[in-house]
């Protein structure tokens, strides 16, 4: 019963940083603001990338990755998201947790019947083995996707 109040509880954590609005796109004003060295995903015409701010003026936006240097044309570029790596591996390991430790009680109680697959592991054990693997999972997949990519700071018009 513990098992199931915490998944229920992170499930609810999880929901609830993933529902937080992101600011709608600006002026391209709010991205000549940006500090140097912000990590941001840049959506342009011609191409997209993940990078880190050297210097925006009117008329461009440049940065880099690593050795990498970019630029972007003010008129090709569609749009301006800030990164949150950070955010997207915490709700990730929230959800694999959750899913993890729902799957782990679901195969525990069905081991206490008969042929156990598992012998002497209880519910409980069986819900943080689950738990475990799913939070390394979601983690390993929420944070290099960063699937909560935001707020945008610019959209075209």
């Amino acid at each position: 019963m513990k098992i199931l109040i915490f998944v229920l509880f992170m499930c609810g954590v999880t929901a609830s940083l993933a529902a937080q609005s992101t600011a709608t796109g600006g002026s391209w004003d709010r991205v000549r603001h940006l500090p140097a060295g912000t990590r941001v995903h840049v959506a342009g015409d011609k191409q997209s990338k993940t990078c880190a701010i050297d210097l925006v003026d009117d008329a461009t936006l440049r940065c880099s990755k690593g050795s990498s240097q970019y630029s972007f044309v003010r008129a090709e570029v569609k749009s301006v998201k800030l990164t949150r790596y950070t955010r997207s591996t915490l709700v990730g390991l929230g959800i694999g947790l959750g899913i993890g430790a729902g799957v782990g009680a679901i195969v525990g109680h069905a081991q206490e019947k008969p042929n156990d697959f598992f012998p002497g592991l209880s519910t409980e054990a069986c819900a943080a083995v689950g738990g475990t693997a799913g939070a390394i999972a979601g983690a390993a997949i929420g944070g290099p996707t960063d699937f909560l990519r935001g707020p945008t700071v610019y959209r075209r018009p």
